[in-house]
């Protein structure tokens, strides 16, 4: 089976499951909601109503500022570990809402309903967390050990440039190629959810093991359909900005970009089911359950 048949049962997949929007969108708005509402907080206790908020847009001098610094001195660590810990809680909640996405995903005849949704999202949730341990692993041997290698050429290329074009250049190809890396190493990990979920097995090592075979015999095709819907992603992530710039920044202009982000957070999402979709359908087409 071809990659455009696949890429096609998945869009339709994605269609008759769009429901799964419905339910992921409150939960990732209240997640933002909850990792911004203590900075929100410290700003309107500290800055609302005061002279200190009055000098943030009036101009200060640097005494003032080595004065604000000294007094919230303890601010910096508690803000940096604030956003590490939600960063972490923010991947721990990725594991669990996959499980429900792909858990109705291979339900292929059933309604999306909420209770079978979050069903799926706490009765796969042990499994994908075994996953994303492993795949801390992956994007460290990757991105932390390969990564360093690859990222070698460029660096030595970068120190004999005569030019800031060369240098641009280099490190505008490095990044490319990292993120080829980050995307191959997340696709192997999705497909072995995927797998866990296809095969109803509880075992996340022998399904990271059995992966590496799965993969190794077709894997650029499942990685062109994985880069297809990546594409999708860049595309709409273009359009969102280029609309986002062109709103006016006075009157209703605020309202229509909160809007238009929320439109946009849609669509990303779209693309994570989608992404799902397409590799379940790649998994059952080229290997059958056990």
């Amino acid at each position: 089976m071809g990659i455009v048949k696949i890429f096609s049962q998945g869009l339709a997949t994605t269609a008759r499951k769009g429901k799964l929007l419905a339910f992921l969108w409150p939960v990732y708005l209240l997640f933002a909601l909850f990792v911004v509402a203590p900075f929100y907080v410290l700003l309107q206790s500290h800055f609302s109503r005061s002279l200190l908020g009055e000098k943030l847009f009036a101009g200060v001098d640097m005494l003032w500022i080595g004065d604000l610094v000294y007094k919230y001195q303890e601010l910096p660590p508690l803000v940096i570990g604030w956003l590490l810990g939600t960063s972490l809680l923010f991947l721990v909640l990725l594991a669990f809402l996959n499980g429900g996405i792909i858990g109705r995903i291979a339900a292929a005849e059933e309604k999306v309903t909420l209770r079978d949704f979050f069903g799926d999202c706490g009765r796969y949730f042990g499994r994908f967390f075994r996953v994303f341990l492993l795949s801390l692993v992956g994007y460290f041997l990757v991105l932390g050990i390969l990564g360093r290698f690859v990222s070698i050429p460029f660096r030595v290329w970068s120190k004999g440039a005569s030019t800031q074009w060369t240098t641009l250049i280099s490190s505008s190809l490095r990044l490319v190629v990292f993120l080829l890396l980050f995307s191959i190493v997340k696709m192997f990990f999705d497909y072995v959810k995927v797998a866990l979920v296809a095969d109803d097995s509880r075992k996340a090592v022998r399904a990271t093991l059995r992966n590496f075979r799965f993969l190794g015999r077709r894997f650029f095709r499942a990685w062109a359909l994985f880069v297809i819907v990546g594409l999708l992603f860049v595309f709409s992530t273009l359009v969102y900005l280029a609309v986002a710039k062109a709103l006016p920044k006075a009157g209703l202009g605020p309202i229509v970009l909160f809007l238009w982000q929320q439109a946009y957070f849609l669509v990303r999402l779209w693309t994570g089911v989608l992404a799902f979709a397409t590799e379940y359908h790649f998994l059952k087409a080229y290997r059958p359950p056990t």
